[in-house]
């Protein structure tokens, strides 16, 4: 594309977050995350999907207008989408830029997909998964042992 012909199919945000580097497809599932925080819920949020990215192919955005993303929000992004960028701005600038990468160990985020952990038996008994082995997308339940992939993780999140 010629820089004459370029354009923000989304427009720049004053003040906000950019959600950047989404898997094509995943937008959509970002945005059901975001929609179910309710310090959020009065945030004016743009959603493109299917941008040409030449280091993904494809990707999704989101552009969110609110004064900070709570950390359970940011927690629940590394299990969806691991790699996503955020972008913190301010007078339409990036001042902060984070990758958002899955944590080696986490806490009461996802249920077990072990119907018979006892943290599905007992709802208050907090869910604890730790990563297998550096790099690896395998965790393991600190209850019940049961190994899962990040993706059967981040399809049994807890609100």
């Amino acid at each position: 594309m010629s820089p004459h012909n370029q354009h923000l199919l989304i427009p720049k945000i004053e003040r906000g977050y950019v959600i950047d580097h989404i898997p094509a497809g995943y937008g959509a599932q970002v945005m059901a995350l975001i929609g179910r925080r309710p310090e959020l819920e009065n945030a004016v949020v743009t959603l493109g999907l299917n941008y040409l990215s030449t280091r993904m192919g494809r990707k999704d955005m989101i552009k969110l207008q609110a004064d900070a993303l709570p950390s359970r929000l940011m927690q629940m992004l590394a299990l969806v989408s691991p790699g996503i960028t955020i972008k913190r701005i301010a007078n339409f600038e990036v001042i902060e830029k984070v990758v958002i990468q899955v944590p080696e160990l986490f806490d009461n985020l996802a249920r077990c997909i072990n119907p018979n952990c006892i943290t599905n038996a007992e709802p208050h008994v907090p869910t604890r998964f730790k990563r297998l082995e550096s790099g690896s997308r395998h965790f393991k339940c600190a209850h019940c042992e049961r190994v899962c992939t990040l993706d059967e993780l981040a399809k049994h999140l807890k609100a």
